[in-house]
This record gives C-alpha cells, structure tokens and sequence, in this order.
C-alpha cells in the first residue's frame, strides 16, 4: 500500500503563507509544502521536540483571509516541521480550510469522501 494511501486526509501541495508561533517557534514562511485538513508541512530551518504547542495562521490572497488553528509538531526535520492541526479556530476558518483542500486536490471526489467520513479533522467513530 501506498503512504499516500494510508493517510486519513489527502494531502495537496500548496505554497501560501503561513505563521507558526508558540513553545520558542515564531516562523514566518511562504514556504508551505503540503496541507490537509489535519495538518501542514513548512519548509524552514527550525527546530521544535515533538509535541511542541503553537497556534498556525494560514493567510489566503492578499491575506485577507486568514485560517486560524492550534496545533503541535509531530515530525521536525532538517528542511521543515511537520505540523498536525489539534483545533480549527472557527467554522469561517474550518470552511476556508476545506475549500483550500477541494480546490487544489488531485481527486476532488476522494476529498468530499473523506470530508463525508469525518468530524472535523477527525474520522467518525
């Protein structure tokens, strides 16, 4: 099987700005890699231990729009964090959040399927 097969959420390559702050990180960076409905990667060279607690800001455009999250790192690398996404902060910012997902996926069927079979950022049970 795939990695890609095995993820609860599709993941779409993306690149918009994003602010990462909380537990010593203060990241400002248009290096997004991949974003889900679960989480995002950024491209940037600091470093955070696993866990770490910090509130993400997406912003869309002009940064008008602006998708708030709590989240924690779960994989820090060389060339990035891994972040995994704990609370949406707002429905404005969980729609904008899942449009920006539907609207650059590959399979946008596949997106809605897994929209249909979750909570949230979260399977239903």
């Amino acid at each position: 099987m795939e990695a890609s097969n095995q993820r609860e959420f599709t993941r779409v390559p993306i690149h918009i700005r994003a602010e990462v702050k909380g537990g010593g990180l203060d990241i400002t960076s248009s290096a997004t890699e991949s974003l889900s409905v679960k989480g995002l990667f950024v491209a940037c060279h600091a470093q955070a231990p696993t866990g770490t607690e910090c509130e993400i800001t997406l912003f869309l455009g002009d940064g008008d729009i602006q998708i708030q999250t709590e989240g924690k790192v779960v994989h820090c690398y060389p060339d990035g964090i891994a972040f995994q996404f704990t609370r949406i902060l707002g429905l404005e910012s969980f729609e904008h959040l899942q449009k920006l997902v539907l609207y650059n996926a590959p399979d946008p069927d596949q997106v809605e399927s897994e929209f249909n079979a979750s909570t949230g950022i979260h399977r239903k049970a």
